[in-house]
Protein backbone atom coordinates (compact mmCIF):
# COMPACT_ATOMS: atom_id res chain seq x y z
CA UNK A 1 0.00 0.00 0.00
CA UNK A 2 2.87 2.02 0.61
CA UNK A 3 4.72 2.12 -2.20
CA UNK A 4 1.44 2.75 -4.40
CA UNK A 5 0.61 5.82 -2.24
CA UNK A 6 3.76 6.83 -3.20
CA UNK A 7 4.06 5.96 -6.65
CA UNK A 8 0.82 7.61 -7.10
CA UNK A 9 1.79 10.95 -5.42
CA UNK A 10 4.89 10.72 -7.60
CA UNK A 11 2.96 10.62 -10.83
CA UNK A 12 0.51 13.46 -9.84
CA UNK A 13 3.34 16.08 -9.34
CA UNK A 14 5.56 14.93 -12.29
CA UNK A 15 4.79 18.59 -13.64
CA UNK A 16 6.42 19.99 -10.82
CA UNK A 17 10.48 19.97 -10.85
CA UNK A 18 11.89 17.96 -8.75
CA UNK A 19 7.95 16.03 -8.84
CA UNK A 20 7.61 14.96 -5.13
CA UNK A 21 11.09 15.86 -3.63
CA UNK A 22 10.11 19.37 -4.95
CA UNK A 23 7.02 19.15 -3.65
CA UNK A 24 8.47 18.48 0.00
CA UNK A 25 10.69 21.44 -0.47
CA UNK A 26 7.71 23.86 -1.14
CA UNK A 27 5.99 22.26 2.01
CA UNK A 28 8.64 22.83 4.48
CA UNK A 29 9.04 25.86 3.35
CA UNK A 30 5.62 27.24 3.69
CA UNK A 31 5.53 25.38 6.59
CA UNK A 32 8.71 27.59 8.08
CA UNK A 33 10.37 24.25 9.75
CA UNK A 34 12.74 24.62 6.94
CA UNK A 35 13.81 27.50 5.83
CA UNK A 36 18.03 27.03 5.04
CA UNK A 37 19.19 25.55 2.39
CA UNK A 38 21.24 23.02 4.61
CA UNK A 39 18.41 22.46 7.37
CA UNK A 40 16.13 21.49 3.43
CA UNK A 41 18.70 19.19 2.60
CA UNK A 42 19.08 17.14 6.22
CA UNK A 43 15.21 17.05 6.57
CA UNK A 44 14.63 14.98 2.92
CA UNK A 45 17.97 13.51 3.22
CA UNK A 46 19.19 14.57 0.05
CA UNK A 47 22.59 15.53 -1.23
CA UNK A 48 23.20 19.83 -0.81
CA UNK A 49 24.38 19.42 -4.68
CA UNK A 50 21.54 17.39 -5.90
CA UNK A 51 19.05 19.95 -3.76
CA UNK A 52 20.65 22.84 -5.44
CA UNK A 53 19.52 21.12 -8.66
CA UNK A 54 16.19 21.32 -7.35
CA UNK A 55 16.14 24.41 -5.91
CA UNK A 56 17.24 25.40 -9.73
CA UNK A 57 14.63 23.97 -11.57
CA UNK A 58 11.98 25.38 -8.75
CA UNK A 59 13.59 28.61 -8.91
CA UNK A 60 13.34 28.68 -12.82
CA UNK A 61 9.82 28.35 -12.96
CA UNK A 62 9.24 31.56 -10.34
CA UNK A 63 8.39 29.05 -7.65
CA UNK A 64 11.04 29.77 -5.05
CA UNK A 65 13.47 32.46 -4.58
CA UNK A 66 17.43 32.02 -2.49
CA UNK A 67 18.42 34.81 -0.15
CA UNK A 68 21.73 34.98 1.04
CA UNK A 69 21.72 35.70 4.94
CA UNK A 70 22.67 38.91 6.20
CA UNK A 71 24.71 37.52 9.32
CA UNK A 72 26.08 34.05 7.15
CA UNK A 73 26.47 34.93 2.94
CA UNK A 74 27.30 30.94 2.76
CA UNK A 75 23.60 30.21 4.24
CA UNK A 76 20.64 30.37 1.73
CA UNK A 77 17.13 30.95 3.17
CA UNK A 78 14.86 29.56 0.71
CA UNK A 79 11.63 31.24 0.60
CA UNK A 80 7.85 30.64 -1.88
CA UNK A 81 7.10 32.95 -4.23
CA UNK A 82 3.43 34.01 -4.64
CA UNK A 83 3.25 31.98 -7.48
CA UNK A 84 4.55 29.26 -5.63
CA UNK A 85 2.09 29.59 -2.63
CA UNK A 86 -0.29 29.33 -5.44
CA UNK A 87 0.76 26.21 -6.92
CA UNK A 88 1.55 24.58 -3.25
CA UNK A 89 -1.75 25.00 -2.52
CA UNK A 90 -3.25 23.24 -5.63
CA UNK A 91 -0.41 20.80 -5.48
CA UNK A 92 -1.55 19.89 -1.59
CA UNK A 93 -5.18 19.57 -2.87
CA UNK A 94 -4.21 16.85 -5.27
CA UNK A 95 -1.94 15.01 -3.06
CA UNK A 96 -5.22 15.38 -0.59
CA UNK A 97 -7.13 13.48 -3.56
CA UNK A 98 -4.83 10.86 -3.77
CA UNK A 99 -4.03 10.12 -0.34
CA UNK A 100 -8.03 9.80 -0.27
CA UNK A 101 -7.98 7.42 -3.17
CA UNK A 102 -5.55 4.99 -2.32
CA UNK A 103 -7.24 5.28 1.39
CA UNK A 104 -10.82 4.28 -0.04
CA UNK A 105 -10.11 0.82 -0.15
CA UNK A 106 -9.66 0.53 2.95
CA UNK A 107 -12.06 0.18 6.42
CA UNK A 108 -12.02 4.12 8.01
CA UNK A 109 -9.73 2.08 10.92
CA UNK A 110 -7.24 0.30 8.52
CA UNK A 111 -6.74 4.00 6.84
CA UNK A 112 -6.09 5.61 10.58
CA UNK A 113 -3.80 2.96 11.48
CA UNK A 114 -2.03 3.29 8.50
CA UNK A 115 -1.75 7.10 8.64
CA UNK A 116 -0.60 6.49 12.53
CA UNK A 117 1.95 4.07 11.36
CA UNK A 118 3.46 5.86 8.33
CA UNK A 119 3.59 9.04 11.07
CA UNK A 120 4.97 7.24 14.05
CA UNK A 121 7.49 5.53 11.89
CA UNK A 122 8.31 9.26 10.87
CA UNK A 123 8.65 10.51 14.56
CA UNK A 124 5.53 12.88 14.15
CA UNK A 125 3.92 11.69 16.79
CA UNK A 126 6.79 13.00 18.93
CA UNK A 127 5.04 16.77 18.14
CA UNK A 128 3.04 16.98 21.19
CA UNK A 129 1.16 19.67 20.06
CA UNK A 130 -1.71 17.76 18.48
CA UNK A 131 -2.99 14.32 19.78
CA UNK A 132 -1.69 11.10 18.39
CA UNK A 133 -2.71 10.25 15.29
CA UNK A 134 -3.72 13.89 13.97
CA UNK A 135 -1.47 14.49 10.88
CA UNK A 136 -3.00 16.22 8.01
CA UNK A 137 -2.45 14.55 3.97
CA UNK A 138 0.93 17.08 3.46
CA UNK A 139 2.49 15.47 6.58
CA UNK A 140 1.92 11.95 5.44
CA UNK A 141 2.98 12.83 2.41
CA UNK A 142 6.06 13.54 3.65
CA UNK A 143 5.91 10.71 6.42
CA UNK A 144 5.41 8.14 3.31
CA UNK A 145 8.26 9.87 0.89
CA UNK A 146 10.96 9.72 3.81
CA UNK A 147 10.95 13.42 5.18
CA UNK A 148 9.49 12.93 9.20
CA UNK A 149 12.77 14.16 10.93
CA UNK A 150 12.43 17.78 12.18
CA UNK A 151 15.00 20.37 10.93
Amino acid sequence: MLRTYQQQVEAALTGLPGGARGFLVMTLVERETCQSQAAIAERIGLDKTILTYLLDGLEKEGLVTRTPDPQDRRIRHINLTAKGQKTLAGLTRTVEGVEKQVLARLAPEEAAWFQRSIARAAGLDSDNSRPSGQHDSVEICQAALGAGEAC
